[in-house]
Order: structure tokens, then C-alpha cells, then sequence
């Protein structure tokens, strides 16, 4: 009995944390943002993260491929994103979503199209992910003709690659155990999350980044961390700016007016955390033993990956 009345009142505990109470936690929320944002800046500054290039063989050879077709291979995929963040930013039918409201506190049903599409954290680290394989490619084709590789692009090459795969892997887990569950408990149609682009934006990015991760010889320092920690507290300021111009937060779980917002963004702050680590064990892994890397990586790709709706219907 005791133990009973302990898991519920750690499920009541957990529940407050999302519900609104008398005051609202944005100068607690953004505090810890901001400090945390400085930290990271100041981290950058002190040490000589973006100083040291990584090697031309590093970034333009892969441990499987001949340089043309990594060349290939990453061209493909920052075209796949290029053509999907187009596509979705000028489909005419648009897609439904279920935001919150801002001044409402609840979320509820919006079709949305055009730009506004791109306010999504899905479109941001999918660009981010278009980012960082354009910028490995044209590194690799200026090696293939002959060309010198500017530093900067050695420099920010592996750690495009990494902020990448952390934010994929967080992006691609929130959909597939958070987003997917909650709007079937809300009693929400789930079609608008599997659409092809949606697919390809929470699934194939970690598929092709898995590969990736393989076929190249990047090194990851573990002073890269600080990258998607940045990228991902730049969103959220973005996302209060984005409640001005459209009255909604995309994602209900980072508003600041939550009771346990703070906590919240802290416990975000350490899965970005653990993400990362995840990024640098398997990128260890796979250039220890490449066998054993690419069992690793396949398996937990398939675990994290969702391409058809769930059958069952979650009840309350």
C-alpha cells in the first residue's frame, strides 16, 4: 500500500508539473535559459573549440566509400532537405495541427500552410540537417577537384554533423513516444504526422544520419556538446517570439507559465545531454569496431522510428 500510494503520488506529482497554477514561471524559465545560453557562449569563447580544424582526411574521406560517393551521398541528402522544407513551406493545402493557444491554454485544432510551417522545431533541425550535409559536400567536392578546403569548413564540418544528429534522435523520439500518444489520448487525428514529409523529417533523418555516422571518419569532441545545446535554446526563444506573431506554442511542454516549467526545460536540457552522448558512443563505437557499431546503430534506429500509425488507440 505504501509503495502504491508512492506511484501515485509521483504520477500527481508529474501531472502538476504541466498544468498552470497561480503565477506563471517565465522569469524562473527564461533565468535558467539565459544563464544557461551564456555559459555556452562563454564556453566557446575560452576554449579552442573553433580554432582547431580537423584534418582534410577527416572530413572528406569515409572508412567505406570512395570520396565520389560520399561526395554523392551527402549531396543527396542536402537536396532532400532542401526539396522537403520547400515543399512544405509552399504545399497550397497546407496541414492540420493541434498548437496551444496562448491566451486560450488549450490546445486545439489549426490548419496551418505557408512559412508559418517553418516555426516548427521539426523544420528547424531538418534545415540544420540540410545544413550540415551541404556544407560536407562542398567540402568534399572541392577535395575531388582538387581544391584546398577552407579551415572554417574543416572546423564546422563535424560539428554541423553532431548538433544534427543530437537534435534528429530528440526530434524523432518526441514524435514517436510523446506527440503520437498524446494527440491519440486527446482524441486527435494523427494522419498530418505521417505524410511523407513528416516521415522523412522524423524518420529518415535519423536513418540517414545513422549511415552517416558510418561511413564517415569525423572525430566528435565531446566539447561539441555545447552546439545543440545552443541551437536548441535559440528555439526556444524563438518560440516566445512566435506566440506574438501567432498567438500559439507549437509545443505545449516548453510554455513558461507552467508549474514546473523550469523543471521542464531543465529535464530537456539533460536529455539534449544524454542525446549527445549517445552521438559520441556511437561514433566511438563504429571506429572501434564497425561490425558491432552498425549492429548498434540499426537496432536503435528501429526502436526510435515509427512509419505507420498505431493500431491500438490509447485510452485515458
Amino acid at each position: 500500500m505504501a509503495c502504491k500510494r508512492q506511484q501515485l503520488r509521483g504520477m500527481y506529482m508529474f501531472k502538476n508539473l504541466f498544468e498552470y497554477g497561480d503565477r506563471d514561471r517565465h522569469v524562473e524559465t527564461y533565468t535558467l535559459a539565459t544563464i544557461t545560453f551564456l555559459l555556452g557562449l562563454v564556453f566557446i569563447r575560452y576554449t579552442d573549440i573553433m580554432n582547431i580544424p580537423q584534418t582534410v582526411e577527416q572530413v572528406t574521406s569515409s572508412r567505406l566509400l570512395s570520396d565520389q560517393m560520399l561526395a554523392l551521398f551527402r549531396t543527396g541528402c542536402a537536396l532532400l532537405s532542401l526539396v522537403t522544407l520547400i515543399w512544405v513551406a509552399y504545399d497550397p493545402k497546407g496541414s492540420p495541427d493541434f498548437p496551444l493557444y496562448f491566451n486560450e491554454r488549450k490546445n486545439r485544432l489549426r490548419h496551418s500552410s505557408g512559412l508559418t510551417r517553418l516555426a516548427a522545431y521539426t523544420m528547424w533541425h531538418f534545415a540544420l540537417f540540410g545544413l550540415s550535409f551541404t556544407i560536407s559536400a562542398i567540402c568534399s567536392w572541392i577535395h575531388i577537384s582538387g581544391g584546398e578546403v577552407p579551415n572554417w569548413m574543416l572546423i564546422v564540418s563535424p560539428i554541423l554533423f553532431s548538433t544534427s544528429y543530437t537534435c534528429s534522435i530528440l526530434v524523432t523520439c518526441v514524435v514517436t513516444f510523446h506527440i503520437i500518444g498524446t494527440e491519440i489520448n486527446r482524441g486527435n487525428n494523427i494522419d498530418h504526422l505521417f505524410y511523407w514529409y513528416e516521415i522523412v523529417m522524423h524518420n529518415l533523418n535519423v536513418i540517414l544520419l545513422g549511415i552517416a555516422i558510418i561511413v564517415n571518419n569525423y572525430y566528435i569532441d565531446w566539447k561539441y556538446l555545447v552546439f545543440p545545446i545552443i541551437f536548441s535554446l535559440i528555439y526556444i526563444f524563438w518560440a516566445r517570439l512566435y506566440v506574438n506573431i501567432a498567438g500559439v506554442y507549437i509545443y505545449n511542454f516548453i510554455d513558461p507559465r507552467l508549474n514546473g516549467a523550469p523543471i521542464i526545460h531543465f529535464i530537456l536540457l539533460l536529455i539534449i545531454i544524454l542525446l549527445f552522448a549517445v552521438v559520441l558512443i556511437l561514433n566511438w563505437l563504429v571506429s572501434w569496431n564497425l561490425l558491432l557499431g552498425v549492429l548498434v546503430i540499426s537496432v536503435l534506429t528501429n526502436y526510435i522510428i515509427k512509419f505507420k500509425k498505431p493500431d491500438i488507440v490509447i485510452v485515458r
